[in-house]
C-alpha cells in the first residue's frame, strides 16, 4: 500500500505451529526458516519503506513453545537487519512482546498510520479508526471457486467492504464511512473457508461487516465476485 510512503502489510505468520500441532498427532518438520525466508524475500521485492504485521506472529497460547523462542528470535532479527516494522498483536501473541522494542509495538484495539488502520481483529477497534479503511487479520479468509464441471479451487483471498459503525462506542460519523480489508493468512498450513466466518462470526468485526456490499478478491488482485452471492451459491449448492 503506498500514500506517502510504501508500506507492506503481513497477517498471522503463527510461528511454531508445527510444535502445537504435534499435540493432535499431526508430526511435520518446522517450516519456521522457510518461512523467515520467504518474509525476507517478499520484502525484497517489494522494497517497502515500512512493514506492519497484523498479529498472531506465534501459536501457542498461552505460554512460548522452544520453537517459538528460538524462531521468532531469528525472526525479528532477520527482519531488522532490512526493514523497520510494527506489530499489532493478535489473540495469539501474549507475551511477544519480549521479543520487541518499546518502538515496534502497536495496542491490541488498533492504530492509525497515516490515514490507516490497523489491528488484529480479535478485538472492538478503537474509536480513532472509525471513518479509515481498517486492514486486519485473524480470519484467515480462504475462498472455494468452482467450475461448471465441479472442480474447485481454494485460494487464499481478501475481503473488502463497509462495517456497521456502531461498533464504535461513539456515535456514527454521518459524513465518513469505515471500511475494511480482511488479510489473508501468511501460514500456509492455516486457512478458513469464508463461508463458515460468515455464516458463524466469530470476531466483533466480522460481525459487523456489510455482507451485501463485500468483495472477495484473489492476491493478484483478480475480483472474484461479491460475498453475498458466494455466500448464497455455497448455501444452495448440494453437499
Amino acid at each position: 500500500m503506498e500514500e506517502e510512503q510504501r508500506i507492506l502489510f503481513l497477517a498471522d505468520i503463527h510461528m511454531g505451529i508445527e510444535h502445537e500441532l504435534q499435540k493432535y498427532g499431526f508430526h511435520i518438520r518446522t517450516r519456521g526458516q522457510d518461512r523467515i525466508r520467504r518474509i525476507c524475500d517478499l520484502v525484497t521485492e517489494a522494497q517497502p519503506d515500512l512493514m506492519v504485521i497484523l498479529g498472531d506472529i506465534k501459536h501457542r497460547i498461552p505460554g512460548t513453545s522452544y520453537q517459538e523462542f528460538f524462531e521468532l528470535g531469528s525472526l525479528f532479527s532477520a527482519i531488522r537487519k532490512i526493514i523497520p516494522f510494527i506489530v499489532t498483536p493478535g489473540n495469539h501473541d501474549p507475551g511477544i512482546e519480549e521479543f520487541l522494542k518499546p518502538e515496534e509495538m502497536r495496542k491490541k484495539e488498533g492504530s492509525l498510520i497515516g490515514s490507516i488502520g490497523i489491528l488484529h481483529g480479535h478485538t472492538i477497534p478503537d474509536p480513532d479508526l472509525q471513518g479509515h479503511l481498517i486492514l486486519c487479520g485473524h480470519h484467515h479468509p480462504v475462498v472455494s471457486l468452482t467450475d461448471q464441471v465441479g472442480v474447485a479451487l481454494k485460494s487464499p483471498c481478501f475481503i473488502l467492504g463497509e462495517i456497521d459503525e456502531h461498533i464504535f462506542t461513539q456515535d456514527p460519523d454521518e459524513e465518513g464511512r469505515t471500511r475494511l480489508l480482511m488479510v489473508p493468512s501468511c501460514n500456509e498450513l492455516t486457512g478458513y473457508g469464508i463461508e463458515k466466518t460468515f455464516r458463524s462470526p466469530f470476531s466483533p468485526l466480522s460481525r459487523s461487516l456489510h455482507i451485501e456490499s463485500a468483495e472477495i478478491l484473489l492476491p493478484d488482485g483478480t475480483y472474484a465476485g461479491d460475498l453475498h452471492s458466494h455466500l448464497a451459491y455455497e448455501k444452495d449448492t448440494p453437499a
